[in-house]
């Protein structure tokens, strides 16, 4: 039996209740300030809350969920345009945005939560399977929406969210509407497929570009994972679901009888891998049947991420140490950290091609008008060979980012170590968790500037990381995103010498930085 959470009718309790004549309401939402997303999104969140405390019919309340229909989802679509580059601890509009965002999604589906209960309650009447299959599919789908846009927010999701989605789709299976689609729409099953393997997706490692582009894999390939009430066959990929629960899928289960549903990714992983493959050999995502607005590049690593997660599951690679009373100094941000470990000395000179002499303290003026540099402190929650889970609460906006170069150190008399942030979670509005990996023991700044037939007004500052000799690991630079061109020369001042390179293989591309090999093509100079 369906217990899905609903509102009671509360209209005499509510100031004004919303327009509940379908012609009316279209009018309304067609006058709503789209320019302005936050306070679209205000006004619609009200009206809906409105409607879902009074009381409807179901045919009523569906006909005015399908006139708010696409007004919800061009306002929530401009909503996650706004939170596209939001960091941690967001700022005020963007806080206010992911929270807008959040509430809409939830008044969306309560709507359709009051529909379904309305249609499975026996009193009023059998209704058709299409109509029932719709909605079960609108439902789901309002949930998975609620459930990428807490993963876009770095939110904890509402309490209850896993367990409906759970129920729903039981309901659907015992109505034997599960695979049934309606009018174009996905269905059930596959909505709730695609729910299943977003959580799989290990979203809070993902950058919001990354998300976005997970879900329009879901959107294309999700129909090649499978449910059963069995374990997949042996050498098959496959993740436990408890429908009792009030979680997503289990990367491990108690035991084969423990759990009501199995997810089979092991057709999906392969096909994953294939495409990778196929996007390195230059073909494109709209001959693979995907979006073509689509990034190739980002495309082709999403696909091996999510083969690895899909296809076995996140393995960690060295044991955690829990970690008492010990706290770390955090520096974010390439330009930040440049700045932070003492630019090259002043005497030393650039030379664009214009002939005229560019003092560096010119340019380190330049950047330090841009970026400030602002040393946070951080509680251990543990440490391991490679990385550290870091805690915080931080006073004001840092705009933390998945991918984001961090300068860490323990002490003030300790040197400070290069690191990446590999995760971001918020269990609460004030609370930030971190989840970082280490690249290297030493980091010293450099300038480059790149050579593309002409040379660029200023240069940029990026990091050179000295080689490990022990690792067989070669000197390296991380270079602020997308300055990384294959074969590209550059002048590279680092002090106290200066030497031109070509940039060589691209070791790792994040959302904020490239970290490159390079060869050295004249010999380095004092500067």
């Amino acid at each position: 039996m369906l217990t899905l959470s609903v509102p009671g009718n509360e209209r005499s309790a509510l100031k004004h209740t919303a327009e509940t004549r379908p012609r009316a309401a279209s009018e309304w939402l067609a006058r709503l300030p789209f320019a302005s997303p936050p306070d679209a999104a205000q006004q619609l969140t009200y009206a809906l809350f409105s409607l879902n405390r009074q009381p409807l019919g179901a045919d009523e309340r569906l006909a005015l969920l399908a006139v708010y229909r696409p007004v919800v989802e061009r306002v929530a679509a401009s909503l996650e345009d706004l939170l596209a580059n939001a960091g941690v601890p967001p700022l005020a509009p963007q806080r206010q945005a992911g929270v807008l965002l959040r509430e809409l999604l939830i008044e969306h589906s309560t709507g359709y939560k009051h529909v379904l209960l309305a249609l499975a309650n026996p009193r009023f009447g059998r209704a058709t399977p299409r109509r029932t299959a719709e909605v079960v599919a609108r439902l789901l789908m309002a949930l998975r929406d609620l459930q990428a846009a807490c993963y876009l927010t770095y939110a904890p999701l509402p309490e209850g969210v896993w367990l409906e989605m759970h129920q729903v789709h039981d309901f659907a299976q015992s109505s034997d509407l599960a695979g049934l689609s309606v009018d174009g729409l996905p269905s059930a099953s596959l909505v709730y497929r695609q729910a299943l393997l977003l959580a799989l997706a290990d979203p809070p490692h993902m950058s919001p570009q990354e998300l976005a582009h997970t879900r329009m894999i879901l959107d294309t390939f999700g129909t090649l994972a499978t449910l059963g009430t069995s374990p997949p066959p042996a050498g098959h990929a496959g993740f436990a679901i408890d429908a009792d629960s009030d979680h997503g899928p289990l990367h491990q289960a108690p035991g084969p009888d423990a759990c009501d549903w199995w997810l089979d990714t092991d057709a999906l992983g392969q096909h994953l891998y294939d495409t990778a493959v196929r996007l390195r050999t230059g073909d494109t995502p709209r001959r693979l049947g995907l979006p073509p607005d689509m990034d190739s590049g980002l495309l082709m690593r999403l696909c091996k991420h999510l083969y690895a997660l899909w296809k076995a599951g996140a393995d960690r690679a060295f044991k955690r140490y829990p970690v008492t009373d010990e706290t770390v100094q955090v520096v974010a941000g390439v330009a930040a950290i440049h700045r932070l470990l003492e630019l090259v000395p002043q005497q030393a000179e650039l030379k664009p091609e214009t002939g005229h002499d560019l003092p560096v303290r010119d340019a380190r003026s330049f950047f330090a008008a841009l970026v400030a540099v602002n040393a946070t402190r951080w509680n251990v929650s543990n440490d391991s060979a490679n990385g550290l889970a870091l805690s915080g609460s931080p006073d004001g906006p840092l705009n933390l980012k998945v991918g984001e170069a961090l300068a860490v150190r323990g002490d003030d008399a300790a040197a400070w170590s290069l690191a990446v942030i590999r995760w971001i979670k918020m269990p609460n509005p004030r609370q930030v968790q971190l989840g970082v990996e280490r690249l290297s023991p030493r980091i010293q700044p450099a300038w480059v500037h790149t050579l593309r037939g002409h040379r660029k007004d200023h240069p940029e500052p990026a990091l050179f990381l000295p080689g490990l000799p022990a690792l067989k690991q070669p000197d390296r630079l991380l270079l602020p995103r997308d300055l990384h061109h294959h074969g590209i020369e550059a002048d590279v001042w680092q002090p106290p010498r200066q030497f031109t390179v070509s940039f060589g293989r691209r070791i790792e591309q994040t959302a904020c930085f490239d970290l490159t090999e390079f060869s050295v093509l004249a010999p380095s100079s004092p500067v």
